[in-house]
């Protein structure tokens, strides 16, 4: 985050995270975050097959581009970034950040953290939508002219 954001919101969530089955010699099942829920829903058990991580997600000023572009897709998503103990791919990993920011997302990616993704439910997306729609106005788009329409002397570079 920048120095200069501005915390516009903030919730908790549990994420379920699910031992999925797969057909390999090398790894024979799978860490999956499979649900969430608020967090103030009533306590649950985990098992071994399942793991109940409790996340917080907040939402920043300076990362409304991201959730304008998560929102401008066909099925926006809760973004989650993963870790597992000890790089143990069969340990349950657990949830470390939560992000609706598509951007941020993808700099988590670009750092190679793992990251999975759950449909943003329909009261977040909502929410989310009237404080994009309030507060972000995109930077008009400003057309560049072809270097080889300007003078010699002018160019840059």
């Amino acid at each position: 985050m920048s120095a200069n954001f501005l915390a516009l919101g903030e919730f908790r969530l549990l994420v379920k995270m699910a031992r999925i089955a797969q057909q390999s010699v090398w790894q024979p099942y799978r860490w999956q975050a499979s649900s969430m829920f608020p967090a103030e829903s009533a306590p649950v058990v985990s098992g071994p097959d399942e793991q109940w991580c409790p996340v917080s997600v907040r939402v920043y000023q300076d990362e409304l581009q991201g959730y304008f572009l998560n929102l401008d897709t066909d099925q926006p998503f809760v973004f989650f970034m993963v870790r597992y103990p000890d790089d143990n791919r069969l340990s349950c990993p657990t949830v470390e950040e939560a992000t609706l920011s598509y951007d941020e997302a993808a700099r988590w990616m670009d750092s190679n953290e793992e990251v999975q993704t759950l449909p943003m439910p329909e009261g977040v997306r909502s929410w989310l939508s009237e404080l994009v729609a309030e507060r972000y106005k995109p930077e008009p788009k400003q057309r560049k002219r072809p270097r080889s329409f300007v003078a010699p002397e002018k160019r840059e570079g």
